[in-house]
This record gives structure tokens, C-alpha cells and sequence, in this order.
């Protein structure tokens, strides 16, 4: 494994160096610096944006401001605002995006592009970066494919926005290069943070780091190492020269014998195109900071790879429930589903699915924990292998952790704060981040019930209609209650029509077609008519058919 290992980064920035893309994008950062103005021009079919330098004496960076900002009562950057906590951007980056009319100017001028490469140099480059995440952000992806050069540009945002951007699979979209001598880049204060790719460079070459962690720690080597240099912000022209001529060809060793393992050449030949010597202590530093920028991009991905393993061991537990389910559905004996079977009864196949429901939320709760402490891919919850498989698993095993919370006495109800597990409501968070929806219409019930809390609802409504039979409650007491029981059944009856439940709930002795014929009897009494008399008998003439 030690033989194999290497950065994408690298082969993403040898593509991108091999082309006129840096050369052409410093070009027209000239122009717009000299103007004052954003410069658009189309290189080879390329369309290129460049955003104007302004001095840093005319703006006050480092204060940083949420995103969660409207213009014209639209959210400006709607796709990259999360819960907690909150994406926040350089104050004065975004005082000038909006002052600069960018939104304007590019709305008309970008229509019908095919590629487009948005880039700046310094407060240029920030900006440059906040246009690209406001197209990108947008409800509607862009019609044309886009990527973002910076050249010696400031940090723009928290960390926050900097795993926004990586959990939303953007991150690959930004390039950075920065001299190693540039005091700009690193003098954003720690509460900045890197996203994308950073193209380290020296007059001896460049080396990729595509991991924040590691970007932050060489921003520190540098400050600790090496002496800002005022002028270097006029000399990335020269690097961009010196790059296309030197970046991972063959060159002399300085450091001695080259290693026969090819990962250990590489570091090595890294380490000295940032212009330092292996041998030294500062040398040494970077060279642990390149090791764990690779160990940290393939560390999660093994892991993920193990849980995949781990899935497959845990296949048996599902399936002893999908069978279950299956046997109870089939019951014609007892006439109600698998819900209320493990509700009701003690049998010793009971017991053996209670192991496997206990088995699969360890294991769900293990994978939790994963995502929420980084130790696996950052888009790994956007995986469609895991969305379906977390989906499938919800879908199954929450009805009996339902049944399991109603089985004895219990305190409040399973929807009530805090009484859920928290691996569903995670998992829940990840299905609507997927936007995976199914929009065509069922001829048959579905395998599983399409809310996955259907149940929980259920007891609820059923303790608010018992109540609600009761003399010795108020009129507001009895409003309140009655607009639950009617808000669940509108839900139950629309996921009933198209067809989005399981048939267990609509056997003949399910609580569900018990509740509905309770509150079919309790609406004629209280002189509603034929109550909901319609919806029982919709419900036998479905499971006839």
C-alpha cells in the first residue's frame, strides 16, 4: 500500500499546468488589476472572468459574516447555508462582491458558455472565489462547466463553509496557487479556513495539498520559515513560467540518493521544490506535513472500504427482519402486520429479531459517528450505495424500535424531543441532502412504508381520539386536539392513495384500520355525517383487489 500512495491533486494540477489555463487566467488578472474592472474574454473557446485587485489599504479584511444573506428577498447563496454552524465569508469580500454589481454584470454575459474559468489575483482571488460559490450555490447548477483560479488570494471563509463546500462535492472546482514567499495567503487570522486545491510554488518548483488540515499546518511551516516578501505578489507570472517548464518532470537530487520506493522519491522531490533541503529540521516538517496530508486523504477512504465489509456482515440481521415481516403480512390467522405482531406478542422469534433490530443500530449508530467526527469521506452520506442502504434499513427496523417504545408503559411519545434515536434523524438529514425522490406514481403498495415514523403518528393520534371521548375537557383542550387527529389523517390518507404504505397497515386487524374505524364512529356521533366511513370502505375494496 506504502508503493501505491499519491495525491489526486497532483494529477489534477499536472493536467492543469500542461494547458495555457494558468498562463491565459494570469493574463487577463493583469488586465483587470490595471483596469479596475472585471475583464471578460474568450481564449480558445474558454471564457475567462476576471475580478479587479483592490488594494488592501482600501478595505478592512478579516471580519467575517454569515451567508445567509438576500438580495431582492432571494437567498444569494441558498445551496451553501447549513444548520449549524453557520457558512460565514470575509465581511469586506462580500461588501464588494455586491458593490461591484458581479451578479449583474455576469447574469446576461454567461449565458450560452460552454466552459468558464473565474479567476483573480489577492482580494481578486477572494473574490473570484465568492463568484464561483454563488454560481455554483445556486437552486439551478450553471449551464456550463466551471473551475476558479486564484492567484495569491486571501482566505475567504470559516471552516464551516470550507466542509460545506467539501460535503457538497465543490471543492474540486477551486485551484489556489500561492508562493511560498506570499505573505497574503497566510495572513488571514485561525478563524479562516482553506477549501480546494493549493498549488504551493518556488523557483524550484510546486507541490499539491488538497486536505484544509494540511494546507492550514504548511501555512504555519511558512510563517515559522520562511520571510514574506512584499514584491511576490507581482512575481506569480514567473512562477506560472517556471511551473510549466518544472513541475513533475525529472530534475537533480539534491538531498543524495533517490529512494527506490516510489512514494518516498515523490515526497522527497516535493519537498525540495518548495526550496527546502530534506536534511534540515524545516525540511523534515514539510515532509511530515505532506505524509499526512496523504495519510488523511486515504484514511477515510480504507475506512469506508471496511464499512462496506461490515455491511455485508450485518445483511443477515436485515434479512431476519424482512422475513419477519414477510411471515407476519402473510398471517391470515391473526390479520395484521408485522408492527403490531412485535407489539403485542413475546414469541421466541420475536426475540431473535429484537437481536438483529439491536445488531443493525449499532452498527448505524457506528456509522454515525464516523461522519461526525471525519473519519470517513467527506461526501460519503451522498453515496448512493449508502442513502439506499441507510433508506432500506430506516424503512424496516424503525416500525419496531416504534413498537419496541409503545410495548410496556412509556413516558410521552416517540416523537416527542429527544425520544427518537438520533442515527433516524441523521439519516433523514442525509435522504433530503440527496434529493433522492421517487415522483412516478405506485400500482402496488409499497414494500415498506414511506414514513419510516408512520407508526409513532399512529399512537399519537390514537391517544389524542381516546382523549378526546372524555366529558371532563376543555374547549381548547379539545381544539388542540382535533387539529392533530385531522392533520394525521390527511397524511395517512394521502400516503394511503398513492399508495406509499405497506399493506400490514391496512390489514383488517392493523391499529391503523382499527383507529380509522374509531374515528369513523366518533364522527357519526358527533353528527359528522358517514364520518370517515369512505375511507374504510376504500381501504377493504383495495385490499380485495
Amino acid at each position: 500500500m506504502e508503493d501505491c500512495r499519491f495525491e489526486t491533486s497532483e494529477l489534477h494540477a499536472s493536467f492543469l499546468i500542461s494547458t495555457s489555463l494558468l498562463s491565459d487566467s494570469w493574463s487577463l488578472c493583469n488586465a483587470a488589476k490595471s483596469t479596475g474592472s472585471i475583464q471578460i474574454q474568450q481564449v480558445a473557446g474558454i471564457t475567462y472572468v476576471a475580478l479587479p485587485t483592490v488594494p488592501m489599504e482600501m478595505i478592512q479584511l478579516g471580519d467575517l459574516v454569515s451567508l445567509k444573506l438576500k438580495v431582492d428577498g432571494d437567498e444569494l447563496f441558498p445551496g451553501l447555508v447549513s444548520d449549524e454552524p453557520p457558512p460565514m465569508v470575509d465581511n469586506a469580500i462580500l461588501k464588494l462582491f455586491l458593490q461591484l454589481k458581479i451578479k449583474e454584470e455576469l447574469k446576461q454575459k454567461l449565458v450560452g458558455k460552454k466552459l468558464v474559468v473565474i479567476t483573480g489575483h489577492s482580494t481578486g482571488g477572494a473574490l473570484a472565489a465568492l463568484t464561483t460559490l454563488w454560481l455554483l450555490s445556486q437552486t439551478s447548477s450553471p449551464s456550463f462547466h466551471l473551475l476558479c483560479i486564484t492567484f495569491g488570494s486571501h482566505l475567504l471563509g470559516n471552516q464551516s463553509l470550507s466542509t460545506s463546500i467539501s460535503r457538497s462535492r465543490l471543492a474540486h472546482k477551486f485551484y489556489h496557487v500561492v508562493s511560498i514567499h506570499d505573505h497574503v495567503p497566510r495572513s488571514s487570522n485561525d478563524q479562516f479556513w482553506p477549501f480546494g486545491t493549493y498549488l504551493f510554488c518556488s523557483d524550484n518548483g510546486g507541490v499539491c495539498l488538497d486536505n484544509a488540515a494540511s494546507v492550514c499546518r504548511m501555512f504555519l511551516l511558512l510563517n515559522t520559515t520562511r520571510t514574506p516578501n512584499i514584491e511576490e505578489q507581482e512575481r506569480y507570472g514567473h512562477y506560472v513560467f517556471t511551473l510549466s517548464r518544472q513541475f513533475l518532470k525529472s530534475k537533480s537530487f539534491l538531498g543524495g540518493n533517490i529512494s527506490d520506493n516510489s512514494y518516498q522519491a515523490g515526497v522527497a522531490l516535493a519537498v525540495e521544490a518548495l526550496g527546502f533541503s530534506n536534511s534540515d529540521a524545516s525540511g523534515v516538517s514539510v515532509k511530515e506535513c505532506i505524509e499526512a496530508a496523504t495519510r488523511i486523504g486515504r484514511d477515510p477512504i480504507l475506512r469506508s472500504a471496511e464499512l462496506a465489509n461490515e455491511l455485508a456482515n450485518v445483511l443477515p440481521a436485515r434479512l431476519e427482519i424482512q422475513w419477519y415481516k414477510d411471515r407476519c403480512d402473510a398471517s391470515i390467522k391473526e390479520e395484521f402486520g408485522y408492527y403490531d405482531f412485535f407489539k403485542r406478542y413475546s414469541l421466541k422469534r420475536d426475540f431473535k429479531v429484537n437481536l438483529s433490530r439491536i445488531k443493525l443500530a449499532k452498527f448505524w449508530d457506528k456509522v454515525v459517528e464516523m461522519v461526525e467526527t471525519k473519519k470517513l469521506p467527506f461526501d460519503f452520506h451522498l453515496s448512493k450505495k449508502w442513502v439506499y442502504a441507510s433508506q432500506f434499513y430506516q424503512l424496516l427496523a424503525e416500525p419496531l424500535d416504534i413498537a419496541y417504545f409503545y410495548k410496556d408503559s412509556h413516558d410521552g411519545h416517540y416523537m416527542d424531543q429527544g425520544k427518537r434515536e438520533k442515527r433516524y434523524v441523521v439519516l433523514d438529514k442525509w435522504f433530503k441532502q440527496t434529493g433522492e425522490r421517487e415522483n412516478s406514481l405506485r400500482s402496488t403498495y409499497a414494500s415498506a412504508t414511506q414514513d419510516s415514523c408512520f407508526w409513532a403518528r399512529l399512537e399519537e393520534a390514537k391517544e389524542c381520539l381516546d382523549e378526546l371521548t372524555r366529558e371532563d375537557i376543555d374547549e381548547q383542550r379539545r381544539s388542540f386536539l382535533w387539529e392533530k387527529i385531522v392533520r394525521f389523517e390527511s397524511h395517512a390518507n394521502t400516503l394511503v392513495a398513492n399508495k406509499d404504505v405497506s399493506k400490514d397497515v391496512l390489514a383488517r386487524r392493523s391499529s391503523y384500520r382499527v383507529w380509522v374505524e374509531n374515528l369513523s364512529e366518533f364522527k357519526f356521533r358527533m353528527g359528522y355525517g358517514n364520518g370517515n366511513q369512505m375511507a374504510v370502505d376504500e381501504i377493504d375494496e383495495a385490499m380485495e383487489t
